[in-house]
């Protein structure tokens, strides 16, 4: 889907989206294609433990936690510079 669609369907709503065809320009994420994975209503605060219990399962996937009011995604790219230990 595109972010048009998801806003139309998804009109005014918290949902999870996963990334299926994605690339980096400027250090903006720019999603051209999309899947919705969860909607929430107006429940931020449970769409945010579903998006943690969703990435602890699936690390690989790009998922992220956007409502649908926005009239365009705007994800920033952060690169991460420290150091990770073991787990």
């Amino acid at each position: 889907m595109k972010w048009e669609d998801v806003r139309q369907k998804y009109n005014n709503e918290w949902i999870i989206i996963e990334a299926i065809n994605a690339r980096t320009q400027d250090d903006n994420r720019i999603i051209d294609q999309l899947t919705v994975v969860d909607a929430f209503n107006n429940d931020n605060n449970e769409a945010l433990r579903k998006y943690v219990e969703l990435h602890k399962a699936h690390p690989e996937r790009e998922l992220y936690v956007v409502h649908t009011s926005r009239d365009q995604l705007n994800i920033k790219e952060r690169r991460w510079t420290g150091v990770r230990g073991t787990q």
